[in-house]
């Protein structure tokens, strides 16, 4: 019986050892969620202590930050092993040479308000940044409205206002093939300048835009396609998307005919999305124009049709298809209206054609 005694107080005296609970205060001094830690600090002591997230916890408590005051436990005594228990009471007070405060956190470079990047209206290749305020290494700078004695400036520009506007930019003329990206900074000495990215094609490796300059934040980027000609919303802050089919491009070279006059020529392509041909290389675009008024004759490479039937063609080339429209000359001639379609991508547009007769007048 006293061996049996002996078991069960000393399985007794196990079970209270392992619900002890050793509890102190600790502030937080870095957090590593990664691993399931934190390191600590403790009153009277500058040691930083490694304490563990208990195993059921799935997520960081929101209270488990740097600064922040927490309750450690040593579980059963064990003093190898440190764990969180949650939200503490008193912070510790800094031993001799020591500190409980725990390093701030680096704040980055960044646009605090403002800073908002334009277009210029009308449209070049120029952008206006709007007022704002900027933090560099820790500092916050303030880009203030222009003065009016910018020598580098032409002052009589419709979209530069007097305080309204922080700065203005200015683009380096587009490529005929190829994308760029430009980024946009402003300095510590609140000059506002272009980073010129360089150039890259649609096949290709597609960079980012340039980074700032040391001392320097980035206030936003432009892209720059091939024949850009002004910068608009578009331009601004648009990452680069590969060219697809957006827009039925129809042009007549003379919408008004006199009677003297013959024959004009409708000019029609596909564009992308940037304004530029696109080219269905295989089997290429086929174009069909509808008659909806008029009459008359269209022809291309060496095919004709009039009025009485809709005319198609293939088209495989890199710019635009010139179709000929040639007028009958006859008193019962009409102004024309046409529908043009491409089968392969859906897209439409349409081209109109005044006739004039002798003596003027629209027919």
């Amino acid at each position: 019986m006293r061996l049996y005694n002996g078991r069960l107080l000393k399985t007794r005296i196990r079970r209270q050892i392992t619900q002890a609970q050793e509890l102190r205060d600790a502030i937080v001094m870095d957090v590593n969620p990664g691993s399931h830690y934190c390191r600590v600090k403790i009153q009277g002591s500058n040691t930083l202590i490694k304490a563990w997230y208990p195993e059921n916890w799935e997520s960081t408590p929101v209270y488990l930050k740097p600064g922040n005051a927490v309750r450690i436990n040593l579980p059963g005594g064990n003093k190898s092993r440190i764990e969180i228990m949650g939200h503490g009471v008193l912070l510790p007070t800094a031993v001799a040479g020591g500190s409980v405060t725990p390093e701030p956190a680096t704040l980055p470079d960044t646009i605090l308000t403002g800073c908002a990047v334009r277009a210029t209206n009308p449209a070049n290749m120029k952008a206006t940044i709007d007022p704002g305020t900027l933090r560099i290494d820790g500092l916050t700078y303030a880009l203030s409205g222009m003065m009016m004695d910018r020598s580098d400036i032409v002052m009589d520009r419709n979209d530069l206002q007097m305080d309204s506007v922080g700065g203005s930019v200015s683009f380096d003329a587009s490529s005929t093939t190829y994308f760029r990206y430009d980024t946009i900074q402003v300095g510590t000495d609140g000059i506002v300048e272009v980073v010129k990215g360089a150039n890259f094609s649609a096949g290709g490796t597609i960079p980012g835009p340039p980074g700032a300059n040391a001392d320097h934040v980035a206030i936003g980027f432009v892209l720059i396609p091939p024949n850009c000609m002004a910068i608009t919303e578009f331009n601004i802050n648009k990452s680069f998307t590969m060219p697809i089919p957006s827009s039925l491009s129809s042009v007549v070279d003379d919408d008004e005919l006199e009677w003297t006059d013959t024959s004009t020529i409708v000019h029609v392509s596909i564009k992308d999305q940037y304004g530029n041909y696109y080219r269905n290389a295989n089997p290429g675009h086929c174009f069909t124009f509808t008659w909806v008024t008029g009459n008359g004759t269209l022809s291309y490479d060496g095919e004709s049709q009039d009025e009485t039937a809709s005319f198609s063609f293939y088209y495989s080339g890199s710019t635009n298809a010139a179709v000929t429209y040639m007028r009958d000359g006859e008193l019962t001639d009409r102004s024309v209206t046409l529908v043009i379609t491409e089968s392969l991508t859906g897209l439409s547009s349409y081209a109109s054609i005044v006739l004039l007769d002798s003596l003027g007048q629209p027919m």
